[in-house]
């Protein structure tokens, strides 16, 4: 049995191998505690945040500031993955993100590229990224051979349609299918390149494409997608279906539902939240990881 997986975790009388660690660049991260993956957003049109840290030392002052709440990683993204977005060129995108990357890097914090584009991933991997973030799986021109071509960690996630053309909606008869069996197509890839499995986290993208009783079910059953064996990571902070659930319409108010949101998948098995409330969802880990290490 590859060291990667290994009993772990026990939900419901139900015992799923989880994978004990992600290994990025030259860092290998634990995953014995849930990793927090804290959102540094370079843009003017991110769906909660965007424009509040839209200049590089904004954006740097902010990473700064997720890293001392307790992030482990610090994701920073240059282009909008909204419904509706604008495509940002590949020149606007590296302008926004490479010193932002540059600068966390260089205080020795575990830096996220969350981009599609190939430039943009190596660019940031020569600014000290070890982490590639790719909501479109590593599906765009060149993006393949970028990932397989570093040691990066890298993050594949299931998308339905695109920010630009619509994400449409799934079939509910066969959605995890679906979502699996696409992340399973996607690690082939990669695989069939040479990366080895214990470098590639899996996301199955709730709120890509997929209804709200979907996204829910994505994470009522995040435990079918951890028994893959890989690191996963769910990212639903402050998203439209907790607003659709809740009845509150400002994302930026929607913190005790992702808090919330954060826990149950936590306690369902994902090592890996990707969140907007740092101080708030580490503080709730915290507390739900010493229940469970008295248990």
């Amino acid at each position: 049995m590859h060291e990667l997986f290994r009993p772990l975790f026990r939900w419901k009388g139900f015992e799923m191998n989880k994978a004990s660690y992600w290994q990025c660049g030259s860092k290998r991260l634990s995953l014995q505690r849930t990793l927090i993956m804290g959102i540094v957003n370079v843009t003017p049109d991110s769906f909660s945040d965007g424009g509040k840290h839209n200049t590089v030392d904004a954006a740097v002052n902010w990473g700064c500031r997720l890293a001392q709440e307790g992030a482990d990683i610090l994701d920073v993204g240059g282009e909008s993955t909204r419904p509706g977005a604008a495509a940002v060129t590949v020149e606007e995108e590296l302008q926004r993100v490479i010193p932002v990357v540059e600068a966390l890097a260089s205080r020795g914090f575990t830096v996220s590229v969350d981009t599609s584009k190939a430039e943009v991933m190596r660019a940031a991997l020569s600014a000290g990224a070890s982490i590639l973030n790719d909501v479109r799986a590593f599906e765009e021109e060149g993006a393949l051979q970028a990932a397989a071509n570093s040691s990066a960690g890298l993050v594949i996630m299931h998308m339905h349609g695109t920010p630009n053309t619509g994400f449409g909606r799934m079939q509910d008869d066969s959605y995890l299918e679906d979502i699996e069996s696409y992340l399973m197509k996607r690690q082939s890839a990669l695989q069939n390149l040479g990366v080895s499995p214990d470098r590639i986290c899996w996301d199955a993208g709730f709120g890509f494409g997929k209804s709200v009783r979907q996204n829910f079910g994505i994470l009522a059953h995040t435990q079918r997608f951890v028994q893959s064996g890989q690191p996963y990571l769910l990212g639903l902070s402050r998203k439209s279906s907790l607003g659709a659930v809740t009845g509150v319409q400002d994302p930026g108010k929607r913190m005790p539902a992702s808090i919330a949101g954060a826990l149950l998948a936590a306690e369902r098995g994902a090592q890996i939240v990707r969140v907007h409330d740092v101080k708030q969802t580490r503080q709730a880990l915290d507390v739900w990881q010493a229940i469970c290490q008295s248990v």
